[in-house]
């Protein structure tokens, strides 16, 4: 199931939506593939194309989608404003230039005097540790923002380094299954100290520390050595983030048009967040 094509990206141009089903990748099905397979078989050089047999959500019958391939440049740290001074801020990655993107973002968001904020990191996977803690210090002021246990009797603390410039905003996290790890920890803290109200579905729950050790004969192991907990001890890996607010779906399509296949749809997260932040 497709969660949100990126914006300009192959996918987005060729018509596909959230929500779309895809039953078959150049021929082949995809009910035994899991998603490193599917993405590999999607994946190719730049120019080419890769049938995809979709289903629209809401609609019946399969269709054919030609996508050509292209090289995606994708900003993890975009922002708009919405209704009534409500900003929407969408993360979509902790890679090298979200850090340095999301401080520029946090400056020019204030200078809009918003009244709240909704952070979108639904399909967020997570990325660097570090960027995650420095993007959550920007709501939480002091204390842990996460704990990483080793064991019953040890475990190391990392606590909020930030300018907490986001602190006295009304804050709505969406989350949904595809946000994990590090947007884990960012989406916990904040619901741990009560600075935003989480809507969507519980989170992947991917919080293990893991380290490779090479042996003698050249082969590898691949050892959990520690697990992620939020500041109130709550465990992450494998328990995931719930929602205090969940939806069953995130996303409705709007049928304008059947017959030309012009499809919108209604992000339902969104609409729950705006809702929440006017009252």
């Amino acid at each position: 199931t497709i969660i949100a094509p990126l914006k300009g990206s192959p996918a987005e141009k060729s018509g596909l939506r959230s929500g779309d089903k895809i039953y078959a990748i150049d021929g082949v099905e995809t009910y035994d593939m899991n998603l490193e397979e599917a993405v590999s078989n999607i994946r190719g050089k730049k120019g080419t194309e890769v049938k995809l047999t979709i289903s629209h959500d809401g609609l019946e019958g399969l269709e054919d989608v030609m996508v050509v391939r292209d090289t995606i440049s994708i900003p993890t740290v975009e922002w708009e404003m919405k209704d009534n001074n409500i900003v929407y801020l969408r993360v979509s990655y902790f890679n090298d230039d979200t850090w340095g993107d999301f401080d520029k973002a946090v400056g020019e968001i204030l200078l809009q005097t918003p009244k709240g904020i909704i952070l979108d990191l639904r399909s967020n996977p997570g990325g660097y540790f570090d960027t995650s803690v420095s993007v959550v210090s920007e709501w939480v002021s002091s204390g842990v923002v996460v704990k990483e246990k080793f064991n019953e009797t040890d475990e190391r603390e990392y606590r909020s380094a930030g300018k907490h410039r986001f602190a006295d905003l009304p804050t709505v996290v969406l989350i949904d299954e595809g946000t994990a790890s590090g947007s884990e920890i960012v989406a916990g803290a904040l619901q741990d100290y009560q600075l935003a109200t989480l809507v969507g579905k519980t989170s992947y729950g991917k919080g293990s520390v893991q380290e490779f050790e090479i042996l003698p004969d050249g082969s590898a192991l691949k050892l959990t050595v520690a697990r992620w907990f939020t500041p109130y001890d709550r465990q992450i890996d494998k328990e995931g983030i719930v929602p205090d607010i969940e939806l069953e779906e995130m996303f409705v399509d709007i049928v304008i048009d059947e017959e030309a296949g012009d499809i919108d749809f209604r992000d339902l997260g969104v609409e729950k967040a705006l809702e929440i932040l006017s009252k």
